[in-house]
């Protein structure tokens, strides 16, 4: 499983990915029998290192296919790696970008992700200024003195080194460790818990654990914010999880390998006259997994738009209209007044009769 993470801890758009892989391996001897599982051997210390050290070469390889200078990028330069020269005299803000779309049609959205990587004020009078930040100068001391992080030595199966890590602690019945790593590689960008609006209208970040130099959180305008949050957002029909292996979707042994959710139905005495009410509001049922758009506005902003105030009734929908010619046509009738008014079939047979 394979997990694109385009946040840090900062708010700021930093891609990174998470891979979680099987400590074994599905084999099968005939297409009428179950999929066994076979664990592999434990792991050892080099062969984590020597697969750490592959990463990086193919991840290396591919920066070049795409003319892109790794150490122009923040890598590291290692033994054998000669600067190339097209890229000698250039700075790191002269550097080709991969375009994905969005700078073919407006250079607005490569400036709000180049500011955010960077923690810059991306518009306004302040435009590329540091983002104000909130440091604690004892906090900085106190890490300058104890020398933290100077002397740290990784734990076995670890490997952090050239800005790739890689971890391979967790084995064959360590469910709630499993559990927990899972949930933070697929956890959302906003935590709550470390937001907060000011007095005087401004937004405060803390981040999840203080930086050396004593930088506990950054100070923002809502426009900011919202700039550095519209950056993180990934680009169109772009996966954010993807499964490889058994695991993936047009895999034939996924259905032997993955387990099923258990829905367990409770029996309950239902009234049929509440139960049909529910049915004409349009409710949706707990076994149903599609949830409609009108259910989901309901769900997060409490509006029911499905709702007629002046009747009391409520709206269903008749047909989905596809064709834009169709739907300009239905737009525009609206907009005059067409549907609405007594010449409209529809609204003469809905008027009262003697009027």
């Amino acid at each position: 499983m394979n997990s694109t993470q385009r946040f840090e801890s900062s708010l700021g758009l930093n891609v990174h990915f998470h891979s979680l892989y099987l400590d074994g391996v599905y084999v099968t001897r005939s297409a009428f029998e179950s999929p066994v599982f076979l664990p592999a051997d434990p792991l050892t210390s080099a062969e984590v290192e020597r697969v750490h050290g592959d990463a990086i070469a193919r991840i290396r390889r591919v920066l070049k296919r795409f003319s892109l200078d790794p150490i122009a990028l923040g890598m590291p330069l290692r033994k054998g790696d000669d600067r190339p020269w097209e890229y000698a005299d250039a700075g790191a803000d002269e550097q080709p970008l991969l375009d994905f779309g969005d700078a073919r049609e407006n250079a607005f959205f490569p400036a709000l992700k180049a500011a955010s990587v960077k923690s810059l004020v991306p518009f306004g009078a302040g435009a590329g200024q540091p983002l104000k930040r909130l440091i604690d100068p004892d906090l900085g001391l106190a890490f300058q003195s104890s020398g933290w992080g100077s002397q740290y030595v990784p734990p076995p199966l670890v490997v952090n080194a050239d800005g790739f890590s890689l971890r391979a602690l967790i084995r064959k019945g360590q469910r709630a460790q499993l559990e927990k790593l899972c949930r933070y590689v697929t956890r959302p960008a906003i935590s709550l818990e470390r937001f907060d609006v000011r007095p005087d209208g401004m937004v405060s970040w803390l981040l999840r654990k203080a930086w050396r130099d004593g930088t506990k959180g950054f100070v923002m305008t809502p426009h900011e914010f919202m700039a550095r949050l519209a950056a993180l957002a990934p680009h169109p029909r772009e996966h954010q999880l993807t499964y490889q292996g058994v695991l993936a979707p047009a895999s034939s042994l996924r259905d032997l390998v993955a387990p099923r959710p258990v829905v367990r139905k409770e029996p309950k005495e239902v009234d049929v006259a509440d139960e049909d009410a529910a049915k004409s509001a349009g409710e949706p049922s707990k076994d149903q997994r599609y949830i409609r758009w009108a259910d989901l506005l309901k769900r997060v902003f409490s509006e029911d738009v499905l709702k007629r105030p002046r009747c009391r009734g409520r709206r269903h929908m008749i047909s989905v209209i596809t064709d834009p010619e169709t739907a300009r046509k239905v737009l525009e009738g609206v907009k005059s007044g067409e549907f609405g008014s007594a010449k409209s079939p529809m609204a003469a047979r809905a008027l009262p009769r003697g009027r």
